[in-house]
């Protein structure tokens, strides 16, 4: 299973979508509000994972402070849940802050908190933050 899992994720390409690949149909699937939405899209940085020609997930990401980026959220398809996908996701996310200079990666969602948490996140205010290692 796990050899299998992890063929699957090295299958699934991450990048910036092209005009057509707006992925507000995994948005609304998780009943965001319309103005969640459009911050989501509004976001500076919005990525996608796609295999072959299905979206099987989303992030989106803004530059706070220059040391900290805020993570809007990751949105698997429900039918990728539970593989791995959406840790791979943050840490992809969280490897885009670093290479931009970001010593710090902060979420205010609230949904997500045990997902985050799990992965590293600590509890900062009414929000998240993953502190990077200086080098």
């Amino acid at each position: 299973m796990v050899d299998r899992l992890s063929k699957t994720l090295r299958e699934v390409e991450v990048f910036r979508p092209y005009s057509n690949e707006v992925p507000e149909d995994l948005l609304w699937a998780e009943n965001f509000s319309a103005a969640t939405v459009e911050r989501w899209l509004a976001a500076e940085m919005i990525r996608i994972a796609k295999r072959d020609d299905t979206m099987l997930g989303v992030y989106a990401m803004d530059r706070g402070d220059g040391l900290s980026y805020l993570l809007h959220g990751i949105v698997v398809a429900p039918a990728w849940r539970k593989q791995g996908l959406g840790r791979w996701l943050v840490g992809h996310a969280i490897g885009v802050a670093e290479s931009k200079g970001a010593r710090q990666v902060r979420i205010s969602e609230l949904h997500g908190r045990r997902f985050f948490g799990l992965i590293g996140f600590v509890p900062d205010g009414e929000g998240l933050r993953f502190d990077l290692i200086p080098e």
